[in-house]
């Protein structure tokens, strides 16, 4: 009877032993842990990101088309909530091949004018971008109408819609209306993303897909459609 009471004494003494083992393990197992997400935090935590501006112009149909001396295209430009531009110094400095590129005053607000006085324009397809300092809704601009008659400042601030906005084509021989190319506007701005102390900002979207035909001239209105992604925090 002594020896079963001392071998069960052990018995309890050994799986205590286990017990305590198999507890500190964990405790070692849990603390390195939390110190390689500490390290995956500090890292993430310095981590900073600029936030960029992305126009890519994409314009087909317009090559069938002659030029009646100087031939003129207008798109929207990317601007903040109170329209003002941005990226006017890349728009001026960037050579599209058969096009002159410059920011155009009209009747509607500041606008992208691509102009030739070749024979014949060519499509165009440019992608425009640069790094940002600021972090502000954007949107492309002219803005002539939005939806529940809102200001353009309410309607930057929403989490998208469609709204209205409008382009331009001058200078161009009008073909015979049965030989018409429609003209295609694929327009994509792209805006915000920067991230700070694992802070991620708002990326700002719009975008025109419109096609026109290949008849118009001067002014025409067409859908923009306007999307925010919301930031937040990133791990």
């Amino acid at each position: 009877m002594l020896q079963i009471g001392l071998s069960g004494e052990r018995m309890d003494e050994k799986h205590q032993i286990t017990r305590k083992q198999v507890k500190n393990l964990l405790i070692v197992l849990c603390i390195l842990a939390m110190v390689v997400f500490l390290l995956f935090l500090a890292v993430g935590f310095v981590e900073t990101t600029t936030p960029n501006n992305a126009y890519i112009i994409e314009i087909t149909g317009i090559g069938s088309l002659a030029v009646n001396g100087t031939a003129t295209v207008m798109v929207p430009v990317p601007a903040n909530a109170e329209g003002e531009p941005v990226m006017s110094e890349v728009f001026s400095s960037r050579q599209v091949f058969g096009w002159r590129t410059a920011i155009r005053e009209t009747p509607y607000g500041k606008m992208l004018a691509f102009t030739t006085t070749d024979g014949y324009g060519p499509s165009i397809f440019v992608p425009f971008g640069e790094f940002e300092t600021k972090e502000e809704p954007r949107l492309l601009v002219p803005v002539l109408a939005t939806p529940d008659n809102m200001s353009v400042e309410e309607f930057s601030r929403t989490s998208g819609g469609t709204y209205t906005t409008v382009v331009f084509l001058d200078g161009f021989v009008p073909p015979p209306e049965e030989n018409a190319t429609p003209i295609t506007f694929n327009l994509r701005y792209q805006g915000g993303g920067g991230m700070k102390h694992l802070i991620k900002e708002n990326v700002w979207t719009a975008t025109v897909n419109a096609t026109v035909p290949g008849t118009a001239s001067g002014f025409i209105p067409v859908p923009a459609e306007y999307h925010v992604t919301p930031g937040g925090i990133y791990l």
